[in-house]
Formats: structure tokens, sequence, C-alpha cells
């Protein structure tokens, strides 16, 4: 999957269309349970290739310093609904399709596509992952030792509306809302020492081989458009 996704922005973006214009702006992203992420730069940085009057694909790129992030894949006893991944810094290739809705001086895209992202310097907030792992088995108390094995390569799907206006002949404003749903295999085992009750002390491990990263949340973008 990885592969194909970057090959067909790669294609789409030299040889997809009939004219180019650049896309640069400030985006910004709320995730589902977790904290509130900014881009690095902070700028995002797209390639719109026009197919026709009515119809546009724009591979694009950023780089974001991800403030956390919620999981799934745990069974039902978990609450895993909280920050646990976090902060990470996250690159993230976009493929939008859009149906354009264009008039003399706005326009509007609906868009729909897929986006992939690479993670670094991922790692779990300790501190939110024991007190999972607490409620769930009711300790008062709990020490654990964890290990990581990450895929580093995430992809989902992204859909949204972009609301465009002209500034001068040759360039237009835009404000965007997007909402992204995806994820990234993230393995998470170790071993635990747990106080229960009246100081029963007890130890184990666990080995959760199906939790992933939910990258999923609202991205609210605004920039220009220069043909």
């Amino acid at each position: 999957m990885k592969r194909k996704f970057i090959l067909i922005i790669f294609v789409f973006t030299i040889f997809g269309g009939e004219t180019y214009s650049q896309s640069i702006g400030f985006s910004y992203f709320f995730p589902k349970n977790g904290y509130f992420s900014n881009p690095v730069a902070p700028v995002n940085f797209s390639l719109p290739v026009k197919m026709s009057d009515f119809f546009q694909i724009s591979p694009g790129i950023g780089l974001y310093h991800i403030g956390g992030m919620s999981m799934t894949g745990f069974s039902e006893e978990y609450n895993s609904e909280r920050a646990l991944v976090g902060p990470f810094q996250s690159m993230e290739l976009t493929l939008l399709p859009a149906i354009v809705i264009g008039f003399k001086k706005v326009k509007f895209d609906l868009v729909g596509g897929l986006f992939g992202f690479w993670g670094f310097n991922e790692k779990v907030i300790k501190s939110e992952f024991i007190d999972m792992i607490a409620e769930a088995h009711n300790f008062s108390v709990i020490d654990s030792d964890l290990n990581c094995k990450k895929s580093g390569f995430g992809w989902g799907y992204i859909y949204g509306i972009k609301f465009s206006f002209k500034v001068t002949k040759s360039a237009w404003g835009y404000i965007g809302a997007n909402y992204y749903t995806g994820s990234q295999l993230f393995k998470i085992d170790g071993t635990y020492v747990a106080t229960k009750g009246n100081n029963y002390i007890e130890s184990g491990d666990f080995n959760f081989n199906n939790s992933k990263i939910l990258y999923q949340g609202l991205q609210i973008s605004v920039g220009a458009v220069l043909k």
C-alpha cells in the first residue's frame, strides 16, 4: 500500500493534468480524543492539477507536530478514548480528488481522497497508558515496563470541503475543513507489578498485538492558491 500510494502521487503530479498551480497554507489538526496539533513549518504545500473545469486532483505534503493521539484495537474493558501516544512528528502525503463548483469570484471544492503518514519519535504516554490498565483491572497502584513495535507508516481516508475566493487575477484565498480517518499499527507489550485490594501484590504481562494509533479528527486550513 505504501509504495502504491507514493507512486500514485508521483504520477498525478508529473503527468496528471492540463494546468498546474501552487497551494500553500496553514493547517491545524484536532485529533479525536487527542491533543491539538500544529504544522511544524507551519506551512503545508500542495500542487493542484486541473483535469477539467469541474475536476482536479491535489497531491500535497505537510509536516505536523502531533500533541497526542488516542489508540484503538484494545478489548472492551480498556478505555482507550484518551491521548495514549505523543508528542511526535508526522510527515503527511495526501491525494485529494475534488469536484469543483465554480463561479466568477468564488468556488467550492468537494474533496475525498487518501492520506499516508510517517510517524517520527512516536512514544507511549506512560502515565495515561498505565492508568488505562489500572482502571480495567481495579489496580490501586501499578508500575510497568513497556515495549513498542511500530510500523512507522499509516494511512486512511479524507473527505471535506474548501471555499475559495478570488483575490487577484493570479491568486485565490481559501479556507477549508477536512475530516481524517486512518490508523497506524502500533503494538505494545510489557510487564507490570500492581497493588490490588488490601495490599495484594500482583504481577504479570500484557501483549496488545492489534493496537493502532487512531489518526482521526478534524483539520482546519487557510491559505492561498497561486497560478
